[in-house]
């Protein structure tokens, strides 16, 4: 019985985008359907004497669902990872962070961070320096000062 878990895993991981919606679907369904066996395993209690057994098969089938969406939610291509980020986009991030730190480091009056901070700036993105950067009022006070 574990080993057939264990295969049983093994296959989900390897989903593809389409398998891997079936996958969701398909525990969707067994969790939903093993709460509402559970749920009529309690009701039946005082009517069969294998109300226990129904309530623990029921839990064994929803808690298989669980498993079964969540290996299909975490092991989708689509939505693990986006496109990777080209250089360009890299270099724009880093240099909107290191406007707003060096927004941050004029407000402070530390002009010394604010001109090592305006070399990368302009290294990674000479838009955003000129653009963005430079048209910060507190920055501009900063590199005009000597």
């Amino acid at each position: 019985m574990l080993a057939r878990c264990w295969i049983w895993l093994a296959l989900a991981t390897g989903c593809t985008h389409e398998q891997a919606v079936h996958a969701r679907t398909a525990g969707e369904v067994a969790a939903l359907g093993g709460v509402a066996g559970i749920i009529a395993g309690a009701l039946l209690r005082s009517v069969t004497p294998h109300a226990r057994d129904i309530v623990i098969g029921f839990s064994v089938v929803s808690g298989a669902g669980i498993v079964s969406y969540a290996v299909g939610e975490l092991e989708d291509p689509a939505l693990t990872s986006g496109p990777p980020e080209t250089i360009e986009q890299r270099n724009r991030r880093w240099a909107k962070i290191l406007t707003q730190r060096a927004a941050g480091a004029a407000r402070e009056g530390n002009c010394d961070r604010v001109r090592r901070i305006e070399v990368r700036v302009r290294t990674y993105d000479p838009e955003i320096h000129d653009f963005v950067f430079l048209r910060d009022p507190e920055i501009a006070r900063c590199l005009s000062t000597p």
